[in-house]
């Protein structure tokens, strides 16, 4: 687990809960200690939750909910006639913006707990191609591969670093992340250890890298990632000083 995937497990964290005991909490919650940036996002995340909590506290249940609750049970069906907003009594326009606002926050919480970002797509494809790597179609020509991905909606129209094209191609898969295509085209770097790109739509992020490669370390694999035309590009393989001089 890194920290993209530690920060979707604690969103849904509620301080003095049970929550604590479930497996991945718990080791979302270990990593929290050890990892000082993650900490302090947890500590305010913590901080949030429990200063809404207080805050619901403090809201005053109306006198006259629970008498007006109990009133409202006829014998016979009755029309109900609405009112306009503004006719209506104060503490009913004040309960239903309370229930408003906690509908609210409760899609905040409860919002995707997988975001379009790169980061998770990094760490999402490099999972995949590590824990389950097989490839759909096994080939040294390029042509082959870019038809299949075609065929299949992956993108086939992308472009090879120059250290690419050196390096013997053995073929590429499709993966799906977050209902997008994916290609995933793989190299043999000499020494029966893979170099894997990944390539989809640049529109699929919410924040796509820039056109000059940033290089990160995901899954202790090293990571180059950028965007050029309408794709986004993310290199992967071992870490090496010269990768850059390498693959890019």
């Amino acid at each position: 687990m890194n920290s993209s995937e530690a920060k979707e497990i604690l969103l849904l964290y509620r301080p003095g809960t049970a929550d604590a005991s479930d497996p991945q909490v718990a080791e979302a919650l270990a990593l929290a200690r050890q990892d000082a940036e993650l900490g302090r996002w947890f500590e305010q995340h913590c901080e949030f939750q429990q200063s809404m909590r207080a805050g619901f506290r403090q809201i005053e249940v109306p006198a006259l909910l629970k008498r007006s609750l109990l009133n409202q049970a006829p014998a016979q069906p009755v029309l109900s006639i609405l009112q306009p907003w503004w006719r209506r009594p104060v503490w009913l326009t004040a309960a239903a913006a309370a229930a408003l606002l906690l509908l609210g926050l409760g899609l905040v919480w409860l919002g995707p707990r997988r975001p379009n970002q790169l980061a998770n797509f990094e760490s999402r494809v490099l999972s995949e191609a590590q824990r389950e790597y097989a490839m759909d179609i096994v080939t040294n020509d390029m042509r082959q591969v870019r038809r299949y991905m075609a065929r299949r909606g992956a993108p086939a129209d992308y472009e090879l670093t120059p250290g690419l094209s050196r390096l013997q191609l053995t073929g590429g898969g499709r993966l799906i992340w977050r209902s997008n295509p994916v290609s995933m085209v793989c190299f043999d770097r000499g020494d029966k250890r893979m170099v894997f790109l990944f390539v989809m739509k640049r529109s699929a992020l919410a924040d796509p890298p820039p056109e000059t490669p940033q290089l990160a370390k995901v899954r202790q694999m090293l990571t180059a990632s950028w965007s050029h035309g309408d794709n986004t590009y993310v290199l992967a393989g071992p870490e090496e000083a010269d990768f850059v001089q390498k693959y890019l």
